[in-house]
């Protein structure tokens, strides 16, 4: 006889869990994206567009090659 499958109840549940390894994933895709040079969709007020590689990087606070900002020196006393 076949076992039934049994699922997790709801507070077993970690849906904060599941949504930030979600967006994490999509973080990661949407950067490999733009390291390829390729453009991606996106939806802005029911329309969709196309993001550069450039605003795909800027969106996540990177310069236009996908590296974090440089940072100053610190200044010479």
């Amino acid at each position: 006889m076949a076992d039934t499958a049994t699922l997790p109840t709801p507070e077993l549940i970690d849906q904060a869990r599941i949504d930030a390894d979600l967006e994490k994933g999509f973080r990661e895709l949407r950067l490999e994206h733009a390291r390829l040079g390729r453009s991606i969709p996106v939806s802005r007020g029911g329309r969709v567009v196309m993001l550069s590689p450039a605003e795909v990087f800027a969106s996540y606070g990177l310069d236009e090659h996908g590296n974090p900002p440089a940072t100053s020196p610190p200044p010479s006393a």
